[in-house]
């Protein structure tokens, strides 16, 4: 039982993150543009699910465990979320307030 759930959890791991790469694809060539929005609920669920594995995995109380595949699979991806919310984040809101700036004070001299 406990190979066939590490199996499933592997291969739903992949395909979710494969229907997320397509649509990020999707969604930065234009073609849609309500992909935003099924990239952003997968992407909470994917975090959900990443931060209870690990804290599952990797619990201290656990006395023995083996480090799969999976397990490799998961601590990248958390790796990954970890740098995109905090680093790209940060910089993403950086260029937005320096472009706010910009038409601010194009419209200030246009108004005076």
């Amino acid at each position: 039982m406990n190979k066939k759930l590490h199996t499933f959890q592997e291969n739903a791991f992949d395909y979710i993150f494969y229907l997320l790469y397509t649509l990020i694809v999707i969604s930065a060539l234009g073609f849609s543009e309500s992909v935003q929005k099924y990239i952003e609920d997968i992407d909470y669920y994917v975090r959900i699910y990443i931060c209870l594995f690990l804290m599952w995995r990797f619990n201290p109380l656990r006395t023995s465990y083996e480090f799969t595949n999976l397990d490799a699979k998961i601590a990248f991806t958390a790796g990954i979320f970890i740098l995109t919310t905090t680093a790209l984040n940060q910089y993403i809101t950086n260029i937005k307030d320096k472009a706010t700036n910009k038409v601010k004070n194009i419209i200030t001299k246009y108004k005076n």
